[in-house]
């Protein structure tokens, strides 16, 4: 694709209009820097971005953040909203991760109480906390504790003394979804849940001790909790093996009922059906579910994390105070301004954060009136932000921002062809340790993260807030 077949709408925001296919439902809005279009325009996302678009019953427009890369079935940093209730339902539109998401601790750790230790807060996190795609967890659950889990999310943490009620009170929906509803979870994804609470994962998931460098805006950093000069904690995991074997059952449950609701999905992963209709209330159930395990499973990772700070630092761990929470693959129903008209959405959130505006119902009581944080992850061992949302957010789009640093190609892509690229730059003497314990020059693809955040702030749909610099990554 060339910018020629682009309508320019403003400064940040591209149109791929309708009539590009006929079989585009709506028209696919990316959003990006004139010094990012044309890159994003090369990724087989938007291929994937225009075949997303053509699901039945979406309305407004598809959103493209500029963290965009290639998924199964729909990229990864889309936002599609179809409209409720006599529009479709896609899994594959919310991901496999299910309520993958970002942890933020904050602190009044001064980096140079931990000065000399970086190196053995990133051995003491690997030793301490399971990682990789098949890692099992020190907290072993039968079938029922598992379901409990997923009914209560972080509130299931509290309970168990992993949690701090304030850490419930910053998380966004309070830690946890309604209406979860375990029973719709196969046996499959409930064993796999048994063994996997309290681990990290693989992949690109990861927990990163930082500083803050750079406040912004200095009444939200008090808010937050952030001042200059002070350490952080960064967590980025989601619901393990549990969420993503609850994707594919109903990916494939989904496929096999579609032709009865007279419905042809643009991609075999991408298959849906009416919002309406009993599988759909099943798949939101189960989706509920993973997601609340999600919480959950970030709430115990924390709790480690202040253990590894008391062992290590004196007991610092109880200075470690929640910043936010956030989700990135989730599906909700919500109310939005679809083409002039206010109406009931359900608002696919794919590699998207959501990003309500001050003032919108749904968002944790601390931040009513500033917005809803935005933590932006950068590439691993490289600089990641903290913003806040705005009202513009909720116009452009549906009340989302970016969920990290753009990637050229997917994790897969990543995995089978490209060359790692070693840390430089400010990555220089970051202490990096992977989850097969070994010391790493900190291999990662390059990310644009400068790029996207500046997107993100130009297009108006977050503010900065403060810039994170990382002194000790664990990587999965």
């Amino acid at each position: 694709m060339k910018r020629t077949d682009l309508t320019r709408i403003d400064e940040f925001t591209w149109e791929i209009p309708k009539s590009f296919q006929d079989a585009m439902r709506v028209p696919v809005r990316i959003l990006a820097s004139e010094n990012l279009i044309d890159e994003i325009l090369e990724r087989k996302a938007i291929g994937q971005a225009i075949r997303t678009s053509m699901l039945s019953g979406l309305v407004g427009h598809l959103v493209v953040m500029p963290d965009v890369y290639s998924g199964q079935g729909a990229p990864v940093g889309i936002v599609a909203v179809s409209k409720w209730p006599v529009g479709t339902i896609a899994p594959g539109a919310i991901g496999h991760d299910i309520n993958a998401g970002v942890r933020l601790l904050g602190s009044d750790i001064k980096t140079e109480e931990a000065e000399g230790n970086f190196d053995a807060l990133a051995d003491a996190l690997k030793n301490h906390i399971p990682s990789g795609t098949d890692a099992e967890g020190s907290i072993s659950l039968n079938k029922s504790e598992v379901d409990h889990v997923a009914q209560s999310g972080a509130q299931w943490a509290l309970r168990k003394d992993m949690a701090q009620q304030d850490d419930l009170v910053r998380a966004e929906e309070g830690g946890r979804l309604n209406e979860a509803d375990p029973k719709k979870v196969s046996e499959a994804a409930r064993s796999i849940g048994a063994q996997q609470l309290g681990t990290l994962g693989g992949g690109e998931h990861f927990i990163e001790i930082h500083s803050v460098e750079e406040v912004f805006n200095r009444a939200a950093a008090v808010t937050m909790g952030l001042k200059e000069g002070t350490l952080v904690a960064q967590i980025h995991c989601g619901s393990r093996g549990y969420g993503r074997q609850v994707c594919a059952d109903y990916i494939e449950r989904f496929q096999e009922v579609a032709p009865s609701y007279d419905i042809d999905p643009p991609d075999p992963n991408l298959a849906s059906v009416p919002l309406d209709s009993g599988e759909a209330e099943d798949y939101m159930g189960a989706m509920r579910a993973a997601a609340n395990y999600a919480y959950a499973n970030r709430q115990v990772l924390a709790h480690r994390v202040r253990e590894v700070f008391d062992d290590l630092l004196e007991g610092a761990g109880e200075r470690l105070k929640t910043v936010y929470d956030v989700a990135h693959n989730l599906g909700q129903v919500e109310m939005h301004q679809v083409d002039g008209k206010h109406m009931r959405c359900y608002v696919h959130r794919k590699g998207a954060a959501r990003a309500f505006g001050p003032g919108t119902p749904g968002i944790s009581l601390p931040y009513r009136a500033l917005g809803q944080p935005v933590l932006v992850p950068g590439s691993m061992g490289e600089t990641s932000w903290v913003m806040l949302a705005t009202r513009d957010a909720m116009q452009k789009s549906f009340g989302s921002a970016c969920h990290g640093a753009g990637r050229t190609m997917s994790r897969h892509e990543a995995n089978h062809q490209a060359e790692p690229v070693p840390l430089d730059g400010d990555g220089d003497g970051v202490a990096v340790r992977s989850g097969d314990g070994s010391a790493s020059a900190g291999v990662q693809l390059k990310e644009n993260i400068g790029g996207v955040v500046e997107t993100v702030a130009g297009s108006r749909l977050a503010g900065k807030v403060a810039r994170l610099e990382p002194l000790a990554v664990m990587h999965g």
